[in-house]
C-alpha cells in the first residue's frame, strides 16, 4: 500500500504543476489576440549609409541618446521631452525639462522592441502605465502611445495589456471607427471664423473661406473636433486588421484626412475637421494665427498619409519643392500672401525623412539627413556627442523626439 501511495505522488505533483502552468498562463496570456503589425517597410543600408555620410550613426546616436537621457536622468525610465547640457559658465548646470510626454515614451519603447530589450520595455510600460492618466493628454499624445502600446504587445504583451489596448481604442474611437472629436482652440480674426465652406465632391480642389473681417488681431474661438494631425492611419489599419476597430475604418478616417486638403493650388492640410448639425464635415485650417496654415502640423499629417501610400502628388510635390528650391523651411503659410514665414520648420524634419524614406525618395531624404546632420554634435568631450542638438540663449539642448525619431529611422 506504501508503495502504491509512493507510486502516485509523482503524477499528482505533476497534475498540480500542470495545473499550476495552466492558470498562471491563462491569466497572463488567456483571451489575449494577436496584433500583427501592418507596416513592414525596413530600413536598408543605401539609407543608413546616407545618413552616416550626414554624420548621422544611429548606434551611437541611441547610445548617448538612452545615456544621458535616460540613465545618468533624475527618472531612469522616463524620458524627458528635452535636455540641456552644461554651459561653460558654474552658473549653467545641466537641466532636463521636467516634461515627460506619453508620445515621446512610446518612441523609446519602439526603441526597447526593435533591440528585443524585454526588460526595458516592460519596465518603461509599467512606468507608464503607473504615472499617466491619459486623459489627461491630447488625443494625439494618447494616439502616440496606443502605437508604441501596440509595438509592444505584438512582441511582449499579455492579457492584461490586451484588455488596456482595447480600453484606448474605445476612448479614442467612435464606434464606426472614427477618431473621436475632443474640445479645441483654434485663431480667427475678430469677429470672424476662418474656416472653410462646404464644396461639393464634384469640385474637390476649390475651397473658399470666410472674409477676415474686424480687426487684424487674432482671437481663440473653442469647438469640437478632430486634429488631422492625431489620425494614425498606419496604427488605424494595423488595429482593423485585426480586428480592433469595425470593417472600414481605415478607409473612412483617410478620406476625413484627404478632404483636408486645402486646395489643388495650396496642397497642405487644415488642422482640424468638424461635424455640422446636418452631418456634414467642415475643415479648421488656422491654428494659432487667422489666416495661416501650420506647416508642421501638415507635414505631419503628410508622413501619415505616406506611410500608407495615400499621400497626395500635389502635396508631396509643395513639400519636395519647398525643401529642395527655397532653402530654409519656415514653419507658417500665410493663405492671403501665399508666402511661407516664420521660424525653421525644424520640428518637421524628422517627418520629412520618414516621408522621403516611404516614397523612395533618395534626393529628399539625403537634403534632409544634410540638414539634421548639420546640427550633430562633433566634439570628442561633449556628454552628447553624437546627438542632434538644437540652440537656445546659447546654450545646447537635446529635444527626446527629434534624436528618437532619427534612431528609429537609421538603426
Amino acid at each position: 500500500m506504501r508503495k502504491k501511495i509512493i507510486r502516485v505522488i509523482p503524477f499528482v505533483l505533476a497534475a498540480l504543476l500542470i495545473g499550476g502552468l495552466y492558470i498562471w498562463y491563462s491569466h497572463t496570456y488567456g483571451n489575449a489576440g494577436p496584433i500583427k503589425l501592418q507596416d513592414d517597410k525596413k530600413i536598408t543600408y543605401e539609407w543608413q549609409q546616407i545618413a552616416s555620410e550626414c554624420n548621422i550613426t544611429g548606434d551611437y546616436l541611441w547610445s548617448r541618446t538612452k545615456k544621458l537621457m535616460i540613465q545618468e536622468a533624475e527618472d531612469g525610465v522616463l524620458i524627458p521631452s528635452s535636455y540641456m547640457i552644461e554651459g561653460r559658465l558654474t552658473s549653467e548646470p545641466s537641466e532636463e525639462s521636467g516634461v515627460y510626454l506619453p508620445s515621446d515614451q512610446a518612441l523609446l519603447m519602439k526603441l526597447y522592441v526593435r533591440d528585443n530589450d524585454r526588460f526595458a520595455a516592460v519596465t518603461l510600460k509599467n512606468k507608464v502605465i503607473d504615472s499617466f492618466n491619459m486623459e489627461d493628454y491630447s488625443v494625439e499624445e494618447q494616439m502616440a502611445w496606443l502605437e508604441g502600446y501596440v509595438v509592444y504587445y505584438s512582441a511582449y504583451g499579455t492579457s492584461e495589456d490586451y484588455k488596456n489596448i482595447k480600453e484606448l481604442v474605445a476612448g479614442l474611437f467612435t464606434d464606426d471607427g472614427m477618431v473621436r472629436a475632443s474640445d479645441l482652440t483654434a485663431a480667427s480674426y475678430s469677429g470672424s471664423a476662418f474656416q472653410s465652406v462646404t464644396v461639393a465632391e464634384s469640385d474637390p480642389g476649390y475651397a473658399t473661406f470666410d472674409s477676415p473681417a474686424g480687426t487684424s488681431e487674432d482671437e481663440l474661438y473653442s469647438f469640437e473636433g478632430i486634429t488631422l494631425a492625431s489620425v494614425r492611419l498606419m496604427l488605424i489599419r494595423s488595429l482593423e486588421a485585426n480586428e480592433l476597430l469595425p470593417e472600414g475604418s481605415f478607409d473612412r478616417n483617410l478620406e476625413l484626412v484627404l478632404g483636408g486638403m486645402i486646395s489643388d493650388d495650396i496642397p497642405l492640410f487644415a488642422y482640424a475637421a468638424r461635424y455640422e448639425e446636418d452631418g456634414t464635415v467642415s475643415y479648421v485650417y488656422s491654428k494659432d494665427h487667422a489666416a495661416s496654415v501650420s506647416v508642421v502640423d501638415s507635414i505631419r499629417v503628410m508622413r501619415s498619409l505616406a506611410e500608407t501610400d495615400s499621400l497626395p502628388v500635389l502635396s508631396y510635390n509643395w513639400l519636395k519643392n519647398a525643401v529642395l528650391n527655397q532653402g530654409a523651411l519656415n514653419d507658417t503659410y500665410y493663405l492671403v500672401t501665399g508666402n511661407t514665414d516664420g521660424s525653421e520648420a525644424v520640428d518637421a524634419y524628422t517627418d520629412i525623412m520618414y516621408i522621403a524614406f516611404y516614397r523612395d525618395d533618395i534626393d529628399l531624404y539625403s537634403n534632409i539627413c544634410g540638414r539634421l546632420g548639420s546640427r550633430v554634435a562633433t566634439y570628442n568631450s561633449s556628454p552628447a556627442l553624437s546627438m542632434i542638438y538644437r540652440t537656445q540663449d546659447d546654450r545646447y539642448y537635446f529635444v527626446a523626439r527629434e534624436n528618437l525619431e532619427v534612431c528609429l529611422m537609421v538603426r
